[in-house]
């Protein structure tokens, strides 16, 4: 696979992939949808004395998460679920399976902040916030930093980083190709072979 440099690092990027959204564009957006965030964080303390659950998806929105919680200035709760919607060795979209890891935490009667790195369709996000309310909590707001611009989406998340329209598919900074490149500090576009 031929492979050509990534300027400004030593990092070899294949040349397939084609720049979308720079780690400058992506920090940008964090600190603004993080402010955004950490306002409403701070509201939930000043109005109920508990800290808003921050529910990271495992494992693209990691950096995301990892990113926008930093901006977040009030105390929080992390609790990671897992989704998966596509079969990794074939970048192919499956029904959503939805695993919630927050047995010892007390999620009802909480505030809850789900943290995604992309929103295609959004049943994945959908299906969480459905089981997150069955399991009692009190609110539950949604956040990921790519939405993907459809015609009639099933779900749309509170706050956006940014947009895209296209079927292209997106690697890079928690974002894989067939579980491969997800460290990659920017965003791309996979282009693939006719």
């Amino acid at each position: 696979m031929p492979y050509s440099n990534d300027t400004g690092s030593r990092r070899q990027i294949p040349e397939n992939f084609t720049l979308q959204f720079s780690r400058d564009e992506i920090a940008k957006r964090v600190k603004e949808v993080g402010a955004e965030v950490d306002a409403w964080c701070s509201s939930v303390w000043a109005d109920s004395r508990t800290d808003v659950v921050a529910i990271p998806v495992l494992r693209g929105g990691i950096f995301f998460f990892a990113d926008l919680v930093r901006q977040i200035s009030s105390s929080i709760e992390i609790a990671p679920v897992r989704a998966q919607t596509y079969d990794p060795a074939t970048n192919t979209a499956m029904e959503p399976s939805v695993q919630v890891y927050a047995e010892g935490l007390p999620i009802k009667g909480r505030v809850v902040l789900v943290v995604d790195d992309v929103c295609d369709s959004g049943r994945t996000l959908e299906e969480l916030e459905k089981a997150l309310l069955a399991r009692g909590a009190r609110e539950v707001r949604t956040v990921v930093l790519l939405r993907r611009l459809l015609p009639r989406p099933t779900f749309v998340p509170c706050w956006v980083g940014l947009e895209y329209k296209g079927p292209e598919w997106f690697v890079g900074y928690g974002m894989d190709d067939s579980e491969h490149w997800r460290n990659l500090p920017d965003i791309y576009t996979i282009g693939r072979d006719a």
